[in-house]
């Protein structure tokens, strides 16, 4: 079997759940990638960050993320993978902002 790479970006702290804005210790999306992890144990991890440090308020946060999807923006990221050739599958997990695949082209590999 190939090499699999698990890529995420995820939000800790104040998140929408269930209906209601909660603070939690892992964001949703690091939950979801450490249960594909648990399933693909040899499949390496890794958590996408921005240099950019978005609001700890959870409605602030969203409005700062419809404003780079207007601006097209694409927010470097912290410590960036040098290269992704030796994966024979990536997994990309991100938030859904409004609908987009914002978090993909976030990271350049969507290019």
């Amino acid at each position: 079997m190939g090499k699999t790479l698990i890529a995420y970006y995820s939000r800790r702290g104040e998140n929408y759940v269930n209906g209601s804005i909660r603070n939690l210790k892992l964001g949703n999306t690091e939950v979801v990638a450490q249960k594909i992890k648990a399933l693909l144990p040899d499949a390496d991890m890794f958590q996408i960050d921005t240099t950019y440090e978005y609001s700890k308020s959870y409605m602030t946060c969203i409005e700062e993320a419809k404003q780079e999807l207007h601006d097209q923006a694409r927010p470097e990221v912290k410590n960036p993978l040098e290269s992704i050739d030796e994966y024979d599958t990536i997994i990309l997990g991100y938030p859904n902002d409004h609908h987009s695949l914002l978090h993909q082209r976030r990271i350049g590999y969507g290019q």
